[in-house]
Order: structure tokens, then sequence, then C-alpha cells
């Protein structure tokens, strides 16, 4: 093989032939990506300086896995009517009318909207152990935006758009398919930063002209931003449903491909509770599922400690918001570049070490970031006189922690784990995927929001700088577990794959 075929194999192992479909499926990832981007740094924007970085904890629990749990059971009924391309768009749509709602009638007017002061001062005095849900219901409309922003990935990122994929790409192309869809669409993620930074601070010197075009008599800098940025959110997620439409209209139907698929077909039959008999009696399914609640138990007990000390260091909205976005941008240069190297990694190795890949960074990053907030004073008198702010320090090994474990999950958890999907039945690819991805997704998380919750509750005075060393320990446990869980997943996975 001559050096540029070898390049092109590394680089780019998509043939001439297969462009029609993989370009408009990298478009759709990249503009479904670029509204996950944005959507986390905008809830998290609003919720830590607003509320607490402790508040989490209470809204991924108590409001975003009851949300997901009902949003199950509608797919499901959903994909016994109609064809997934239709879910889609009804899925997207309503997603999209609730971020432009927010914007544009529920921030700007939350003095309507929101309770009282007087009201909150009175529940706070009754209710002492209640005061993050009160704080929940005096900022309501942010956690009805933190609950949709959450639930865009799991719904719309590893439900829909993979499950489609997963329909129309063979396991066989997966290995080279999976990783360079990822690559492209991972620049969503370097546009959403480059975008939240630019808008959150571009009203300076032209603080009349926005005013007149967006805020009116009531004008905020911060309403401005949040404006621009879900137009910019709704604009491609209508540009995300055209290219859908044109890969059914078109792609899907052309010679060259029909020629090597099979008839695109997702409608199923089975109802709720066949469902959920099916996924539960399928151990494989419950394989991926600990794999996932894994990760999401993992990066949730991560997240907490660390964005309640990105808010101490960047307090107001506009400050976090411009954090963030700079935060997308590195994440989205990693996550290429690591997209580029899994890609190779996937076709050279056994899909065990590209699983493992994943919890061994998180494992390692995230170990580093818990020694660090733990023994912080240890190292301020090792350090001696030298000026060391160890909220800074702190934030700054958070952010790597965070940015080297999403890229790994991007490139490579992410493509494995669609990839154990593809060998399956098409009920248990439907169902069992729907299942694993958004209830599974949101367990994870809510574990870990359970334990902080629980111990917030009963300790009010509770931060998370005093409960660290118990989140440490946790943490390296379901590291652990999701090593022996992956090791156990492979062996099912070969023998499927095998048999077929």
């Amino acid at each position: 093989m001559s050096f540029s075929k070898k390049l092109k194999t590394i680089f780019w192992p998509i043939s001439k032939s297969e462009l029609g479909l993989f370009i408009p499926m990298a478009l759709l990832m990249l503009c479904i990506l670029l509204n996950f981007s944005i959507l986390r740094s905008v809830k998290d924007s609003l919720v830590v300086p607003s509320i607490g970085a402790e508040v989490i904890s209470f809204l991924k629990l108590w409001l975003v896995l009851p949300t997901a749990v009902i949003c199950t059971i509608i797919y499901v009924k959903l994909s016994n009517m109609i064809e997934m391309e239709y879910i889609f768009y009804i899925v997207v749509s309503s997603f999209l009318s609730i971020f432009i709602i927010f914007a544009f009638v529920l921030y700007p007017n939350q003095e309507y909207y929101h309770p009282s002061q007087d009201l909150i001062s009175a529940l706070h005095s009754h209710f002492p152990y209640l005061k993050w849900f009160i704080k929940i219901f005096e900022k309501w409309s942010y956690a009805l935006l933190y609950i949709f922003a959450e639930l865009w990935s799991v719904v719309v990122i590893n439900l829909m758009f993979w499950q489609f994929a997963n329909h129309i790409i063979a396991s066989n192309d997966a290995k080279r398919f999976y990783p360079t869809l990822g690559m492209v669409g991972n620049l969503g993620l370097i546009l959403a930063g480059n975008i939240i930074v630019f808008f959150s601070d571009i009203t300076g010197g032209n603080e009349e002209m926005w005013q007149n075009l967006f805020a009116g008599e009531s004008y905020l800098a911060s309403e401005v931003s949040l404006k621009l940025v879900m137009l910019v959110v709704f604009a491609s997620g209508i540009i995300a449903m055209l290219l859908l439409r044109y890969i059914h209209k078109v792609v899907l139907r052309t010679k060259l491909y029909l020629a090597h698929h099979d008839a695109y077909d997702t409608q199923t039959k089975l109802s709720v509770m066949e469902s959920i008999k099916l996924i539960t009696h399928s151990r494989y399914i419950g394989y991926i599922v600990v794999m996932i609640v894994c990760y999401g138990l993992a990066i949730n007990i991560l997240e907490g400690p660390w964005k309640a000390k990105v808010k101490e260091l960047y307090p107001t909205t506009r400050e976090y918001m411009e954090f963030m976005g700079n935060f997308n941008i590195y994440m989205g240069v990693s996550s290429v570049f690591f997209m580029l190297v899994g890609s190779n990694l996937l076709r050279k190795s056994s899909w065990f070490f590209s699983a493992i890949v994943t919890p061994s960074i998180i494992g390692i990053t995230g170990t580093m970031f818990f020694i660090f907030v733990v023994f912080k004073e240890k190292f301020r008198v090792f350090l001696g006189g030298v000026d060391f702010d160890p909220i800074y320090a702190a934030v700054m090994v958070g952010a790597l922690q965070n940015i080297l474990s999403k890229s790994t999950k991007y490139s490579l958890f992410d493509s494995t784990k669609e990839m154990a999907y593809i060998p399956l039945s098409k009920e248990l690819r439907t169902k069992g995927k729907a299942a694993a991805e958004i209830i599974g997704a949101k367990l994870g998380k809510s574990l870990g929001a359970f334990i902080q919750s629980t111990i917030f509750i009963l300790v009010p005075v509770a931060t998370f700088d005093s409960i660290s060393p118990l989140l440490m320990v946790i943490f390296l446990v379901v590291i652990i577990l999701w090593l022996a869980d992956v090791r156990k997943l492979e062996v099912k996975y070969n023998q499927i794959v095998g048999e077929k």
C-alpha cells in the first residue's frame, strides 16, 4: 500500500462511493452536537450561579429521571404507531419549542412567573431541610430548561441519532463510520464554544441597539445573549430535521445504498409491557445498561464538586457562560483528536481494548481531581511561599479531567456502545436501546444525585468540599465495577457476532 493510501486509511477511511451517506449523516450529527454543547453551557450558566451547584443533584434525581421515564414510555408507544423519522420530527420540534418559549417568554418575565421573595423566605423558615427543593421552586423555569437541555443528549443524540445510524450502517462498516462521524460531528463543540464566547459579551458598546431589538425596557445583557444563543439552537434544530428528511428521501433510496443494505424499516410491534419484559430478560441489554449507569454515576460524582469550584471563580451568569464557551472549544479540539485516534484504535484493536479506554482515563483523571480537592491544604503547605490559588487550580484540574473524559467518551465509549447494539434484533435495537439510553443514562446520574442530595438534606450545612472524601471512595468503586462489566459484555458481544 502506498504512503498516500496509508494516510487516507488513517485520517479518512471513507470511500468516495460512501460520501453520499456519510456527509449528510456527519452534518446531522454536527447540528445535534452543536445544540447539545450550547444547551449544556446555557443550563449550567443559569442554574449554578443563580441557585448553586448543589442543586444539580436534586434536579437530576427528582425531575430529570422521572421525565426520562415518561419520555421512554412515550417513545415506545410512538414506535409502535409511526416510523422513526417522524418520531424524530416530533421530539426535536417539542424540544425547540420549549427552548424558544423559555428564552423569549419565561426568562424575560421571570418576575411575573416566579414566586415572590416573601413566599420563598417563609418557606425557608418553615422547612429548613427542604431548602434545595424550595430553591428549585423559586427558579422553576430554570429547572424546566435544565430538564430538557439534559434530555437532549440522551433522547436526541444517544437514542434518536444513534438508533438511526445503527439501522442504516452495517456492523462491519461501523468501525470506520462511527469514529469518523464523531470526528466531523465534534466540530460542533468547537463551533458552539465560539458562539457562546461571542454572544456572552456581544452587547458591549451597543446596549441601546440590542435593547431595542430584544430586551425592551427591562434590559439585561444576559437576556440578549440567551435569546441570540437560543435562536442558533432553533436554526440548528431545523437544519437537522431537513437533513434527516434528505437522507430518507434521497440517500436511502439510491440504487447504490439499496444494493448493499436491507430495506429500512423501524416500526415495531411490541406493547410497552411486552417491551419491558423483553428488555428485563436480556442479560446482554443489562450489561449495556450497567456500562451506561457506571458512566453516568462516575461523571455525576465528579461534576458537582467541579462546578462548585467554577462558580466560586466565575460567580455571574455571563462570566460562567464565557468560561464554559472556552471550555467547549478546548473540548471540541480534544474530541476531534481523540476521534482520529479512536478511529484507528477501533479498526486495529479488539472491541474490549477500545471499550476500556474510557473508564481507564476517567478513573485516572478523576482520582487526580479528587486527590487535589481533598488534599488541597497539604498542597498549599508543600508549595510553601509559592503564590497558589487553590480555587483556580481546582477549576483547571477539573477542566482537564472533563475534557479528557468527555473526549474519550465521544470517541470510544459511544462508538463501542453503539457497535454492541448492531447485532441485536430490531425489537431489542429499538426498545432495548430506548430503555438503556434514556433510563440507563439518567439512572446513573440520578444514583449519584441520590447520594449527594441525601447528604445535603440530612446535613443542610454540607458542601461539596466537605463530602469530597466520601465521593472519592464511591467513584473508585464505580470505576472497578465498570471495567468488570465491560469484560462480561465483550464475551456476549463476540459470541453474538460470531454466530452471525
